[in-house]
């Protein structure tokens, strides 16, 4: 492996990286979340590098050998998707690169890395998606899920086989009738109490490598009995080894694009040991809850890889194009629209490595808003970059055999790829909410109520007044103060955008009331600025810092961001202006949309009438 050898404080350069190994925790409260309450920790903006210079150092080192495995190999990567598998040789090379057990405690043959060391090693992957994911899940799921829950007896029968690459892991939660919720799950684990065993029966869906995997994290219900003595059905999770007689593994999903996963059905009807329950019988909701949102940004790092390299493409297409006597990227829409696309990869690529530097610095990090966002981020950037950039390459992406019909597949795909948009948004915003009524209830509970608690609800009504103000609204955070001046103008932009997110959450509660039965379409809202507003913060405090530490393109990285931050400002501001506007006449296109859906649904489709339709006499 890749040793990490740490430095004596002396030795270690006082400028940027800590001098320490970064493993002395702090108590890092959830960042988004507080920023429904109206906090913003300040923290935030130095963003703060939590690699020394020598895991630093042995981490660049990783990656150029990455690198150079990959352009080795290009040829054989390209075809990934075609042939519809990652080919057992490139498994074989990779073994050398230390790419197994990245995040498994040394003890069991892991890295034990960081989870910025392992992001950065998933983006290196990013050529091919496949690959990219492929790695994360094996290392994000079921893998995490038995570090975290697992006993010592399945830590030490799993862990060093996995983290030398000699076992594969698969994670089994999705069906046909439940798809990815928990909740709906119809599988199976029925104890025999003469044997000791459970019969595990049932049926998975999108099962990832699960041609490859020796062992399934399988989630199923289980008969366990209440506080009141009744029986009901617990959600427990299993670790189940594929060579248990009664296993059945279907052929793989033929997918347009993340093909190379070998995505299958898998049929459980087998008996397992009491010892196969990870954690203990009843846990597998908490065990499902605490890898699934926490870990979907790391499947992002590939995602800006592959995006840099569809930029890169395009960007070669726009110097060897001529176009009424000149070269594409000569034309000034062109550079706009080439900056506006690297503008949205900046943004997603600062997000991710403030997330992971959250991870690594809190004693219990809560990133799981943070995580969601990025992926709903990082699937909205993919599509917006890719559309653009193809239609600046032209016709010739419209070919079957062009290279880019596979960003168009990947696309697609990615869409609903570990979970929907409106099931994502819906979370994020709730997840807010829900912070908020915890820290905050009370006090609203008495804002509901003017004729009891008048000095309070007007003190609330005048400070939320100056909160909404687009041009000379007050600022509390004064966060100008905190960046460097080359992006004190952005600060403000930034300020209006949090402090406009706590308020419209706190609107939405008063209005639609305390049991949180704020309408979807808000909530959608509300997940837009908190998107957008986190995006804002993330681009911000990484072009401050490479400006202030005089990095190679620091000014490239300030004119990046200055739009960037100006655009996602208006974006928050017409959010705002939708979410306030309810109840007024305008403010009513939801019910009026909604009311025609329902119409739609109702008549199997489009009804309108043709316009040529005479009505007869």
């Amino acid at each position: 492996r890749f040793i990490v050898t740490t430095l004596r404080p002396k030795d270690t350069p006082t400028i940027g990286s800590p001098t320490d190994d970064k493993r002395e925790k702090i108590d890092f409260p959830p960042f988004i979340k507080d920023l429904y309450v109206g906090e913003f920790n300040k923290s935030i903006l130095s963003y703060a590098e939590v690699l020394n210079y020598d895991r630093y150092f042995v981490l660049n080192e990783q990656t150029k050998h990455i690198a150079d495995f990959l352009k080795e190999n290009e040829e054989k990567i390209s075809c990934i998707n075609t042939r519809g598998v990652v080919p057992d040789e490139l498994l074989v090379k990779l073994k050398s690169l230390d790419l197994f057990g990245l995040l498994v405690p040394g003890e069991y043959g892991g890295a034990d890395l960081l989870q910025t060391e392992a992001l950065r090693l998933f983006q290196e992957l990013g050529d091919n998606l496949s690959l990219s994911e492929l790695f994360n899940i094996n290392e994000m799921m079921c893998t995490k899920a038995l570090v975290a829950f697992g006993n010592e007896e399945q830590k030490r029968k799993y862990l060093e086989k996995i983290s030398v690459g000699e076992l594969w892991t698969g994670f089994c939660l999705a069906e046909h009738s439940a798809g990815s919720d928990p909740n709906a799950v119809k599988t199976m684990a029925v104890f025999d109490e003469e044997e000791g065993t459970y019969h595990l029966k049932g049926t998975k869906t999108w099962v990832t490598n699960a041609i490859r995997a020796d062992l399934f994290l399988v989630f199923a219900n289980v008969k366990t009995r209440n506080y009141l003595g009744e029986d009901e059905n617990s959600l427990t999770s299993f670790l189940v080894d594929k060579e248990l007689a009664g296993i059945q593994v279907s052929s793989p999903y033929d997918l347009a694009g993340f093909n190379g996963l070998q995505v299958c059905d898998v049929e459980f009807d087998c008996k397992l040991p009491v010892t196969a329950i990870l954690g203990a019988a009843g846990m597998g909701t908490d065990i499902f809850s605490s890898i699934n949102h926490h870990n979907k940004y790391m499947m992002a790092g590939g995602i800006v890889k592959r995006l840099q390299r569809l930029l890169k493409l395009t960007t070669k297409h726009t110097l060897e194009r001529k176009q009424y006597g000149a070269k594409l990227s000569e034309f000034e829409l062109i550079k706009i629209q080439i900056g506006k696309r690297t503008g949205r990869i900046y943004a997603l690529e600062s997000m991710l490595y403030i997330t992971s530097g959250l991870a690594d610095v809190g004693v219990s990090p809560d990133i799981e808003v943070e995580s969601a966002v990025i992926k709903q981020f990082a699937s909205e950037t993919y599509d917006y970059v890719t559309r653009t950039c193809l239609s600046i390459v032209g016709a010739s992406t419209n070919l079957k055999d062009s290279p880019f019909q596979e960003y168009l597949a990947e696309n697609n795909v990615l869409q609903s790829w570990q979970g929907s948009a409106n099931i994502i948004k819906c979370f994020v915003a709730l997840s807010g909410i829900l912070h908020l009524v915890e820290k905050k209830g009370d006090d609203m509970k008495k804002v509901r109520q003017p004729g009891l608690n008048i000095f309070k609800t007007l003190h609330y009504r005048y400070t939320t007044s100056r909160k909404q103000k687009v041009d000379d609204f007050h600022k509390e955070l004064m966060l100008e103060n905190h960046v460097h001046p080359r992006m004190a103008k952005s600060a403000p932009l930034v300020e209006w955008a949090a402090l406009n997110l706590g308020y419209c959450a706190e609107h939405l509660l008063l209005t639609q009331g305390q049991n949180i039965q704020v309408n979807e379409a808000n909530l959608e809202r509300l997940s837009d600025m908190t998107m957008l507003t986190f995006a804002m913060i993330s681009a911000l405090s990484r072009a401050s810092r490479s400006y202030a530490v005089g990095h190679a393109h620091a000014q490239h990285e300030v004119s990046i961001a200055i739009p960037f931050i100006f655009e996602s400002r208006l974006r928050v501001e017409q959010l705002v202006k939708e979410i306030m506007a309810d109840g007024l006449m305008y403010g009513e296109r939801d019910s009026f949309y909604e009311d025609a859906g329902s119409y739609v649904i109702e008549h199997g489709g489009y009804c309108a009438t043709h316009p040529l339709i005479k009505n007869s006499v």
